[in-house]
């Protein structure tokens, strides 16, 4: 099962980080300027329109032009009356009229019209004078359906034809006529027809770029250019680009259309080629991030696996260091805490042991029959009716040694343990025949103070065998005092002394609590002191051997002063 763990999540967001901003910002640039081209394309198509109808309309003009000069010229006029009812060359006044008209006509035309503009001039009788020397075989066969069109009822006014297809094969013409008509006899002399090839509208309204041209006339026929092309349908959706200019003068529509499609394609294909590079790029930035974040999170992984194992318990595991990068500085770091732990592990392991061993050694003293007592008490009373004194308080302080020991895990008060030491001292007095006094000097406040029971008989006993034999004014003084949070308990003697190489070499051993299985039983005893300290009050509990002034020597007990722990493994201190 997929698992998103904190080097995915990192590369997820670093990827998403990317992609989102590259796609986004695709997508608005392609947004703008596609609408930006569409909007450029609309004016682009109005300015063309424009040309376009810039060249028609001179186009228009310029047979309009001529179509006034001919009404309005009174002495053309008269020719044009003077011809309206010959149908053939009889005479030589037709021939003369036939002249006059065929040369001022020309000269009208010659110069403002275009190649692909005709001008026809046709009387009562359907005769036609051509303005050039052009065959009039189109215009005469179609004479019947272009006058079916025109209204001579508006006289002297441009009316539209329409386009004329002509012959297969063949271009049309679009056909314009204006009536010429006499004022005074209420009739018309003759018929103007102008007529424009398709040729020259075709040439005009080719198509270009990307859409297609028509003019149209007033009734939405095609006059020239695109077939496809006629008034819009406002039922179907717009998917080109329509536009549309009215001709002064006339009624005819120029209509442009461009595909938008086609002309936004070539962007759309940019921009889609554009997002698969993007994709391309980002399937391969995404491998290669996962190549990069997968080496990244190896350390992390090595870091996980000694961490797991230490916590299997396999302590001795750790990791390698390599080069002076933030990982390396971690895996040192974290080397160095494996290392402790491994260190406090043992200690509290080496503590257990001890507090095992010294249970072991509590239960084995408390073997010892109750019966010793007993014989003891009844000894005891024979003495004290025999009125020894001196031997039965020597009993007596045997017994109360007996019952310390037995009971050795539980917890004394200072005071208690001091009456102790008398009962010590006394017996230590009658086995060495040594006179030893006992000083206890105590601070009241801390007379109640709770300590592990038989905690000074070590020290005494060292005081008394290896310092105050054959000592005449042998003295022991114990000294407690309360300062800063700390319990001070001292057992000066006055006794011989030791070295000071000796001495340091005891001291030293003292504070790492480290006991061989060769000590002698003097440093047995201190050493065992020294653990009990440490494991009743704690790492801070310390004991140090000093020089005194009466040359002998001062065992210093440095106690926080706190309630005392658990005396035996499984057991409370009461």
């Amino acid at each position: 099962m997929f698992k998103l763990n904190y080097y995915r999540r990192i590369q997820l967001s670093f990827l998403l980080f990317i992609i989102v901003p590259i796609i986004t910002v695709s997508v608005i640039s392609f947004v703008l300027i596609k609408e930006t081209m569409v909007e450029k394309l609309q004016l682009t198509n109005e300015n063309f329109l424009n040309v376009m109808v810039d060249e028609i309309g001179k186009t228009i003009d310029d047979a309009t032009f001529a179509s006034h000069f001919i009404v309005n010229d009174t002495s053309f006029k008269k020719y044009l009356k003077n011809f309206a009812d010959t149908d053939r060359l009889r005479s030589y006044d037709d021939y003369t009229n036939f002249t006059e008209i065929k040369g001022v006509f020309s000269l009208i035309t010659s110069k403002p019209l275009n190649n692909n503009t005709r001008m026809y001039l046709v009387n009562r009788k359907r005769f036609i004078i051509p303005s050039s020397e052009d065959d009039t075989t189109g215009v005469n066969d179609r004479l019947d359906e272009l006058y079916a069109k025109i209204n001579f009822k508006q006289p002297e006014t441009l009316q539209w034809l329409g386009m004329d297809r002509g012959d297969p094969g063949k271009d049309g013409t679009y056909y314009i006529a204006r009536v010429i008509f006499d004022s005074r006899e209420k009739q018309y002399l003759s018929v103007l027809i102008i007529g424009i090839n398709q040729a020259y509208f075709e040439k005009l309204l080719k198509p270009v770029g990307f859409g297609k041209v028509a003019l149209l006339d007033a009734k939405g026929n095609l006059i020239a250019g695109s077939a496809e092309l006629s008034a819009p349908d406002p039922s179907v959706p717009a998917s080109s680009l329509r536009t549309e200019v009215t001709l002064d003068k006339t009624n005819w529509t120029l209509v442009y259309e461009a595909n938008k499609e086609a002309f936004t394609g070539k962007i759309s294909r940019t921009f889609y080629a554009g997002i698969g590079g993007v994709i391309l790029f980002f399937i391969i930035f995404s491998i290669s991030s996962m190549y990069i974040a997968k080496r990244l999170h190896r350390p992390i992984q090595k870091l996980q696996r000694v961490v797991r194992q230490f916590g299997m318990g396999n302590l001795d595991v750790r990791l390698e260091v390599k080069g002076r990068n933030d990982i390396a500085e971690l895996s040192q770091t974290l080397n160095t805490m494996l290392d402790q732990l491994q260190r406090l592990v043992h200690d509290i392991e080496r503590e257990q042991e001890q507090k095992r061993v010294m249970e072991l050694e509590a239960l084995f003293m408390q073997i010892r029959p109750h019966f010793l007592i007993n014989t003891l008490n009844s000894i005891k009373c024979s003495l004290i009716l025999q009125k020894d004194r001196l031997h039965s308080g020597i009993i007596d302080s045997l017994m109360s040694l007996l019952r310390a020991y037995m009971k050795f895990n539980e917890p004394t008060s200072l005071r208690d343990e001091c009456e102790l030491m008398r009962h010590y001292i006394d017996i230590m007095k009658i086995r060495n025949d040594i006179p030893v006094r006992l000083e206890v000097e105590l601070d009241p406040e801390i007379a109640s103070w709770t300590m592990p029971k038989l905690m000074l008989q070590p020290l005494i006993e060292n005081a008394i065998v290896h310092g105050l034999v054959d000592h005449p004014d042998a003295q022991i003084t114990i000294r407690a005092t309360k300062s800063r949070g700390f319990i001070t308990i001292e057992i000066e003697d006055n006794g011989d002394g030791i070295e000071e190489k000796r001495r340091l070499m005891l001291n030293e051993r003292l504070q790492s609590c480290d006991s061989g299985p060769d000590d002698p039983y003097d440093r047995v005893g201190l050493i065992n002191v020294a653990q009990r300290l440490r494991l009743s009050f704690g790492s801070e509990a310390t004991i140090a051997l000093m020089p005194n002034a009466e040359r002998g020597i001062t065992a210093v007990l440095h106690i926080p002063d706190h309630e005392i722990r658990s005396l035996l493994p499984g057991r409370d201190a009461s």
